[in-house]
């Protein structure tokens, strides 16, 4: 695998002294930037990265309301060097896609290849449609988490930018919708059992932690946008349907990865 993130979306600035309070789509771009890098496979300098952006996103999760889940995730950001991490990365993932905890959203639910093949082409479609694709030189899947997070992180800064131009109504309109359609039909879909597997896998340590933080923030933003949770959807074995052994119903709870293919 090899799903580093984009540097060519920023949510990492520091609040200047007097700024006005950040708005709410920066504050969520901020909490999806750092899990992008939580999740992203390791690359040099990853470890500094995720470390530097943690300060951020834990100060974001205290203006969404979500501080208690920023205290249970602080593990997630504990400076650890590159190896260390990429040895952490190995023994969660593996070498191949585990069928333990895959971070494939097309790896979920789907039971026959052409299901799989549909998830892959409608999820690409989404970065199409703002102009993103995969940058050069990266050879994953588009339904990497790291991706799709990334792509969230995106959109909340395109609404936030929406925000504070004052643009149309519509257009606003379209960046939520996206917001909404790509939760309750790709990343809100499965990572509940991603990060749920994970916590099984790795029971302690970043990336037990990032999972705890994903699971919490999905449940925020699911429930924000008034998005039913649904059941979590088996793991693909390569056999028939069948439901995931760990599905629990409703809850009540860097570089180069998504790239600009035009101006948007």
């Amino acid at each position: 695998m090899n799903a580093p993130t984009s540097t060519t979306t920023r949510s990492d600035r520091r609040r200047r002294p007097g700024a006005p309070a950040p708005r709410r789509a920066t504050l969520r771009a901020q909490v999806y930037r750092f899990l992008a890098l939580a999740f992203a496979e390791p690359v040099p300098g990853a470890a500094a990265a995720l470390a530097c952006q943690w300060p951020v996103a834990e100060a974001a999760l205290a203006g969404l309301g979500l501080g208690a889940a920023a205290a249970a995730a602080a593990d997630a950001a504990v400076p650890v060097d590159d190896a260390a991490r990429a040895r952490a990365h190995l023994e969660a993932f593996g070498h191949a896609i585990s069928k333990e905890c895959p971070p494939y959203g097309a790896e979920y639910g789907q039971a026959h290849i052409f299901e799989k093949s549909q998830t892959l082409a409608d999820v690409a479609g989404f970065y199409r449609a703002f102009g993103l694709e995969l940058a050069a030189g990266v050879r994953d899947r588009p339904d990497h988490v790291a991706f799709e997070l990334e792509f969230m992180e995106f959109l909340c800064l395109k609404e936030d930018l929406a925000l504070l131009r004052e643009e149309e109504a519509g257009r606003l309109a379209i960046i939520r919708d996206a917001e909404r359609a790509f939760l309750s039909g790709h990343l809100g879909l499965w990572a509940f059992a991603f990060a749920r597997r994970l916590q099984r896998r790795a029971v302690t340590g970043p990336f037990a932690a990032s999972a705890r933080l994903l699971e919490a923030f999905m449940a925020a933003e699911l429930a924000a946008m008034a998005i039913a949770r649904r059941p979590d959807p088996f793991v693909n074995d390569g056999t028939a349907d069948r439901p995931d052994d760990c599905a629990c119903g409703a809850c009540p709870v860097a570089a180069g990865g998504l790239a600009a293919a035009t101006e948007v």
